[in-house]
Formats: structure tokens, sequence, C-alpha cells
């Protein structure tokens, strides 16, 4: 660099600075772009369908585009799925009806449908490349949209993905579809042969599957060296477990968690009452696998492993064992215990 250039390199620096945080940026639009939409939270750019505003005129076209006009004219022949774009339908068809994946990681062997996921997947799991940085809390992530999704739903609460049919909004469209799909279509028609678990989406099915028939585990922690068969559930790890990050509200009841898994779940035990798992015996429901197998071992197979230390009677759950200590030996156990135990007995057997 000549010294000319260096000299306006370093002049640009300090014209360019945010005084806020300290951020060198490329240029002035780009500060007060940095400044309105970062730090002061400006939101300039109105709705006129909705009244929704926004930081840019670009998110604004892209509310726009998603939620009012949804213009979508190209359909796929297979599965009825419409798409606003022809080469959207095009990588619909490969991936998901084709199933091809002729884009091989060369590092690992993993194969995928489309171009970008396989860099993805290099940045991320092999170059740990995690370039875009939230400048509100210091998190970093792997690509700028994720970067501004984290912005609009943790930091700016943007709800723009509104259901037509009850009111409800979303901050992701992929948590309206959820909705739409479960609590007001009720559709659960991809169903796995191996277990008879239905699920609302393909792909759910398809990660069901990997995880917990196949035991596929691609995805290694570089910290610990633990697997995991999906990758988000190895970023969820590594927050959760050596960031100890927690970022993702439920926008139902304000509760954080540190993955999306664990927020789904959340979402889908606790305020859409979600049951996926059914008991071949009774046909009985449950929210969770821990409490269907609880009812097939307790209620089905007669398993009594709460054993009372006084006279040695059996009994299949812990809230019969306190009573009986209660009723018969006079004795009381701690109450927090007792109230998780109770839970925990009415789900599986009422």
């Amino acid at each position: 660099m000549s010294a000319v250039e260096k000299h306006r390199f370093e002049n640009e620096k300090v014209r360019h600075k945010c005084d806020y945080c300290g951020k060198i940026l490329s240029s002035k639009k780009s500060l007060d772009h940095h400044v309105n939409e970062i730090h002061l939270k400006l939101r300039n750019f109105v709705c006129e369908n909705c009244g929704h505003s926004f930081t840019t005129k670009q998110r604004l076209n892209v509310h726009i585009v998603n939620i009012h006009q949804k213009i979508k004219n190209f359909t796929c022949d297979v599965c009825g799925k419409c798409f606003s774009y022809k080469n959207a339908l095009d990588m619909h068809i490969t991936t998901v009806h084709e199933k091809i994946k002729d884009h091989k990681c060369l590092e690992c062997g993993k194969s995928f449908g489309i171009k970008s996921n396989l860099t993805k997947h290099i940045n991320v799991v092999h170059l740990k490349i995690k370039e875009h940085k939230c400048e509100e809390c210091g998190k970093f992530f792997t690509r700028k949209n994720k970067l501004m999704n984290h912005i609009d739903q943790v930091h700016l609460k943007i709800k723009d993905y509104k259901c037509e049919e009850c009111g409800k909004l979303f901050g992701r469209k992929d948590y309206l579809m959820t909705h739409i799909d479960t609590v007001h279509l009720k559709l659960k028609k991809h169903e796995c042969e191996e277990c008879g678990k239905f699920f609302t989406r393909k792909n759910k099915l398809m990660n069901h599957i990997d995880q917990v028939h196949l035991k596929i585990k691609d995805y290694k922690c570089e910290e610990c060296g633990k697997l995991f068969g999906q990758k988000f559930y190895l970023m969820i790890h590594i927050d959760a477990v050596h960031l100890k990050i927690k970022d993702l509200k439920c926008e139902e009841c304000g509760k954080f968690f540190t993955g999306k898994s664990k927020l789904m779940n959340h979402i889908d035990q606790v305020h859409l009452k979600i049951k996926d798992y059914k008991c071949e015996e009774c046909g009985k429901l449950f929210g969770r696998k821990d409490y269907l197998m609880t009812h097939i071992d307790v209620v089905h197979l007669k398993i009594k492993e709460h054993n009372c230390q006084e006279c040695e009677k059996s009994f299949g759950f812990k809230q019969y064992l306190y009573k009986h200590n209660a009723i018969v030996h006079k004795k009381t156990k701690n109450t927090n215990a007792k109230s998780v135990a109770n839970l925990l007995y009415k789900s599986v057997i009422s």
C-alpha cells in the first residue's frame, strides 16, 4: 500500500468509526445504516398493508413479497407445493423427490443435494467459520441472513408472519407453517415405517430416521469429541455446554432455550399440546417418549421399581410410594420431588 493510499485509508477509518461501539465502516452510508439499525433502532420504512415498520427498505420489500403478495406460480406436480421461482421448484424436485445428492464433501464424504449446503457444511463443520457478529450480544453466525434473523427475533422482537386463520404472529416463517400445519390443518402425513410415528414434514421424518433408527452421527464437537446426528444439535451442544448461551425465546411465555429443538419441543408440548408418541397397546398418546416408555413399563409390563425401605413393598410410581409411606409408615418426602412425581403419574395414567 502506498503512502497516499495508507493516508486515505487511515482518514477513512477515523471518518467512519461508530461512536457507540467503535466499529469501523467502509462508508458514511454504511455507518449511518449501522447506527440507525443497531443502536438507534430506527424503523422508518412502514408497510402500508399492515403497519409493520422496518429498519431498511430491503426488509420492507421482503416482508411485502413474503406476507402480502405471496405470488407462487410454479407448482410441483409430485406433491403440489408452490414456489415463487422456477429454480426453487427445480431444486425442490431434485433434492426432495429425485433424492439427487451430487455435491460431495472431500473432507468427510458427506453428500448434499445443493452446492450451497455443501459450502455451508465445509465452512461450519470443517473450517469453523463464523464471521457475522451481532453487535448487540456478541454472538457469531455463519451467514448474514442468520444474523439478521437473530437481531429481528431476539433484539427487535419483530413478528412479520401472521396466521390468516387466527391472527397469531410469528417471528419466523417456519414457525408460522408449523403452527398452520399442526393447529389448523392437523397435518401429520409422513409416517415412519420403523415405529409408526407421524410427522408434519418430510425433513422431520428423515431426521427422525437418521437419529433414532440408523443412529447416524456425522457431526463431531472439536471441544470434547461428542458426536451428534444433526448439525444444529452440535451447535446447541456448543452453545449450551461450552459457550453457555441461551438466546432462543418462546414467543408465547418468554422462556429462553439453548437450541431450536428444545424450543420447538417446548412449544409442541406446552403450548400446542402435540402428542406424537402413541402406545400400540392401548392407543394412548403422549407428548414425550419417556412418558410413553414409563406408561408401557408400569401399566402394561407391570414393572414396579420403587421399593419401600420399611416393608419392601413395590410400586410402579413414586407417587404411590409416597402415599404408602405417608399412610402406612407416617413418613413424608420432599415436597418438590413429590409434586414432580405426581405430575408424571398424572400424565402417564390419566
